[in-house]
């Protein structure tokens, strides 16, 4: 797909997660992207998000030469389940996917989003990988023309427990907005098939 085709997919979605979003309950819906991933991270790791137990995943782009928007996103994460409960905490989990694989192994990644959030992971996959998983979940990635950095759309894509997103999270919506997801999610009986 075309970068031109890839940024009006992306924009069609956004429109549609804007009819849904509006109101003020947790809206959750099945969105066309994303999903499950299976692949071989760098470490030689077999990834598949489905063999993680907890029902709610946040899977999140980003690097951790990132400046601002990762680590405030994941600040607002820690800050929006921190007073979660024990049995709570073991509802979600993040999943931190690099999209500077040149820069970050999987094991940096996962120090680096265990450092906001005990239960996440992180994973960095080869670039052709990693390209395929940003056109999966219609994320927005260009490496800026200086080369060290990159400017990336900045989503949590919440996922359930058949691994269907049912939720964008945009990095500008208050960390209430993750706390109901979260538990809305996770106690959500009627699940996509």
């Amino acid at each position: 797909m075309k970068q031109n085709q890839h940024q009006i997919l992306f924009a069609f979605i956004i429109f549609v997660f804007g009819i849904f979003h509006c109101g003020s309950g947790v809206e959750l819906t099945e969105l066309p992207i994303g999903g499950n991933i299976e692949a071989k991270d760098k470490s030689g790791i077999n990834v598949n998000l489905k063999s993680f137990p907890e029902p709610v995943l946040l899977v999140f782009f980003g690097y951790t030469y990132c400046p601002d928007f990762c680590p405030n996103t994941l600040a607002k994460i820690k800050a929006a389940t921190e007073g979660f409960t024990e049995l709570e905490k073991k509802q979600f989990r993040v999943v931190f996917v690099s999209i500077d694989p040149e820069r970050d192994s999987t094991e940096t990644t996962t120090k680096y989003v265990q450092f906001y959030i005990q239960n996440a992971v992180g994973y960095s996959f080869d670039m052709a990988t990693t390209n395929q998983i940003v056109k999966q979940y219609a994320a927005y990635v260009e490496k800026t023309k200086d080369g060290l950095s990159f400017d990336h759309s900045t989503y949590l894509y919440v996922l359930d427990s058949n691994r269907k997103t049912r939720k964008l999270i945009k990095s500008t919506d208050e960390k209430e907005v993750i706390s109901k997801t979260i538990r809305a999610l996770s106690g959500d009986s009627v699940q996509s098939k």
